[in-house]
């Protein structure tokens, strides 16, 4: 069978879902839509709690400082504070990026075209998140021995330090960084391409393909 042939068989009415297909496609893509909101705010209040309670301690330490411990001195142990920097940054792009992401699909509702426009820049920017996860990681790697010898030279760590900052924590990253790998290959991108195939069917571009 011919190419056109094809996609006159798909366009012809024989072919076309009811009404009551629609909806019910519809009502599965906006659930979809929505629990993957629900689940990319929920990661995001997650990680604002660590990082404020870790961030709350330092800077306790930093204006009231436990006598029990040594005070921190931003001036000898600034890669310190660059480090716990990172994340609030990495944070607050994730936020922005999900802000942007809302306000382009604010009508994700009013049509199957507009959802699936939606999960699909919902995924790519789950998939720029592992990106920007993977290159957080890289630059604190690169500041590592800077925090290190930093923290050696004020005389609150010593050679004890050195199995977890280099290889304990290259170890669960690299870990880490292959689960995202994975999931990039295995998950997001099928998925990806699964659903430009829905909204060229859906759009009435071409007939879909598999998977």
């Amino acid at each position: 069978m011919k190419l056109d042939d094809l996609d006159r068989l798909w366009r012809s009415p024989h072919n076309q879902p009811s009404a009551a297909q629609l909806e019910q496609n519809n009502i599965k893509f906006l659930t979809d839509l929505r629990r993957r909101h629900r689940g990319t705010v929920i990661f995001m209040i997650w990680i604002l709690m660590v990082m404020t309670f870790l961030t709350g301690k330092v800077v306790i330490q930093l204006i009231w400082p436990d006598p029990a411990l040594d005070r921190i001195d931003p001036a000898r142990e600034w890669g310190f504070l660059l480090f716990m920097a990172l994340p609030w940054a990495c944070l607050f792009l994730f936020f922005r990026r999900y802000r942007q992401h809302r306000a382009r699909h604010a009508g994700f509702a009013q049509s199957i075209s507009a959802s699936l426009r939606a999960l699909l820049d919902e995924n790519r920017i789950a998939r720029e998140r592992q990106k920007w996860v993977a290159g957080l990681w890289a630059l604190m790697m690169v500041l590592m021995p800077l925090l290190v010898h930093q923290l050696r030279a004020a005389g609150k760590a010593g050679d004890e330090i050195l199995i977890p900052a280099f290889v304990l924590l290259p170890l669960l990253m690299l870990g880490v960084s292959g689960w995202m790998l994975w999931r990039d290959r295995r998950v997001l991108g099928p998925r990806q391409r699964h659903l430009e195939s829905l909204l060229a069917s859906y759009d009435g571009a071409a007939p879909p393909v598999g998977n």
